[in-house]
């Protein structure tokens, strides 16, 4: 009997690994929302109290970016979202997704990883955005966090590609065949004409930066670390260049007096006694 309690302890453990689950808020993911939440309740506040829209100053508008150079939209527009009554959902199921696949991504990648993957995602896609319907001469803008969390959907499917989700509530699936599936589909919306208001370039530019940061992030990280490395090398070796050098003036000073240095040594008694002051010496 408690071989088969056990066992089934077992089983029921590795379904649950199996299933997205609705695990404690992390730092960053629990921070991205609020301010997705603050930026909504200003939209919100804007287009009631002054009748202004925040989409057409921060959304990515194609021209306004390409031939104004209003770059900063590409970033901004991850924050704002639809205040249509209607397409209330669009922030919704943004920061539901955000929390079932970022929150884990973070625990695992650590704080500025994921932050880097969010926010590099969500302007990647806004960059995508702004260059295909500027050359599609299309003018309207897009808003939402769609790309950035795309982003992080992908990198989740590459590291949990078997964990379960339930489509409309009810459909069990993989979260890999959920994010091919999402991938398939903007990419048949962006090479046809159909319009249906959705920014699937933006979508695609996020999920083609999500499969670069999984894919060029660990050796990039390396690729710093090295030059971080060798740049402490590099300070190390100067800082004994210097002592040597100051442990000589100084015993130039005892054996020959202050008068006998020249001026460039002054100087460089000078800069080391200001390095110095500055490190807490």
């Amino acid at each position: 009997m408690r071989r088969t309690a056990g066992h089934a302890w077992r089983k029921t453990w590795e379904a649950e690994e199996r299933r997205v689950a609705f695990p404690r808020f992390s730092s960053a993911v629990k921070w991205l929302i609020v301010t997705n939440v603050a930026v909504f309740i200003a939209q919100l506040y804007f287009k009631q109290a002054h009748g202004v829209d925040l989409a057409e100053y921060l959304g990515v508008v194609p021209r306004q970016v390409v031939e104004r150079l209003h770059v900063w939209q590409v970033f901004t527009y991850m924050f704002l979202h639809s205040t249509l009554a209607d397409h209330i959902l669009h922030i919704i199921i943004n920061m539901l997704f955000l929390y079932w696949f970022g929150t884990e991504l973070e625990w695992m990648l650590g704080r500025w990883r994921f932050l880097a993957l969010y926010l590099g995602g969500g302007t990647a896609g806004g960059v995508a955005f702004a260059v295909t319907q500027y050359l599609a001469r299309a003018q309207s803008p897009a808003i939402g966090a769609s790309a950035a969390v795309m982003a992080v959907l992908v990198v989740y499917a590459i590291h949990f590609p078997n964990r379960t989700i339930y489509l409309f509530y009810f459909i069990p699936m993989a979260v890999k065949w959920f994010a091919l599936g999402a991938i398939a589909l903007d990419l048949l919306y962006s090479v046809t004409a159909y319009a249906d208001g959705v920014a699937h370039t933006a979508h695609l530019g996020g999920a083609l930066y999500g499969f670069l940061h999984w894919r060029l992030g660990p050796r990039l990280a390396q690729y710093f670390d090295s030059v971080g490395d060798r740049q402490r090398e590099r300070e190390a070796r100067r800082r004994a260049a210097d002592e040597r050098r100051l442990d000589d003036l100084l015993a130039k000073i005892t054996r020959e007096g202050f008068d006998a240095l020249s001026r460039r040594e002054r100087e460089f008694l000078t800069e080391q006694s200001r390095r110095r002051r500055e490190r807490g010496y």
